[in-house]
């Protein structure tokens, strides 16, 4: 298509913990000099646990942006230099008090429009107790659904988080092609 943007300037405005914010000089495909704003983040891992019964393992948590709870894929951000996997396992012993068998099931960009943010999806089964351990400061609840209600959350609107939805229809659409073969 050869539409690509072509940086002219980096410009940082902010730089925070977690993210930075840029407002770049660019040059558009067409010879024209823009601004594009965005948040550069160094990404994060959330993982779909799901046990033996079908049973999926979500948190619910405040979320100040939005201003209301939400139900949510344990997840994280990545640590410098950190594999997505790495995240994904501790996060999911952290949020949950779980631990088990971790495999790769797909990467998200969860808002192109203003972030560079990369989102790795994980799977977590033969799921087995281990013991909770929150961050400082962090405030959830473990909730544990059966699959199928989880993906009727997902239809119905009552589970809003984008990771969460891309993760559960991912798994449902899988697990129907499964049944056809």
């Amino acid at each position: 298509m050869g539409y690509e943007e072509k940086e002219v300037k980096a410009n940082v405005v902010y730089k925070g913990k977690i993210l930075t914010l840029r407002v770049d000089d660019i040059l558009t495909p067409d010879g024209k000099n823009a601004k594009r704003e965005y948040v550069e983040h160094r990404g994060g891992a959330g993982i779909l646990a799901i046990d033996k019964e079908g049973y999926v393992y979500l948190v619910k948590q405040y979320r100040y942006a939005y201003r209301e709870e939400l139900l949510e894929i344990p997840a994280g951000k990545l640590e410098e230099g950190e594999p997505a996997i790495t995240t994904a396992m501790r996060e999911l012993e952290e949020e949950t008090g779980l631990k088990g068998k971790i495999e790769e099931f797909g990467l998200l960009y969860p808002t192109p429009g203003y972030t560079n943010e990369p989102l790795y999806i994980f799977i977590a089964t033969d799921l087995e107790a281990s013991e909770q351990h929150l961050d400082e400061g962090e405030f959830l609840d473990v909730v544990r659904l059966p699959f199928i209600e989880a993906y009727d959350m997902v239809i119905s609107g009552k589970i809003k988080d984008g990771k969460t939805c891309f993760a559960i229809l991912k798994y449902y659409a899988l697990s129907l092609e499964n049944k056809k073969q």
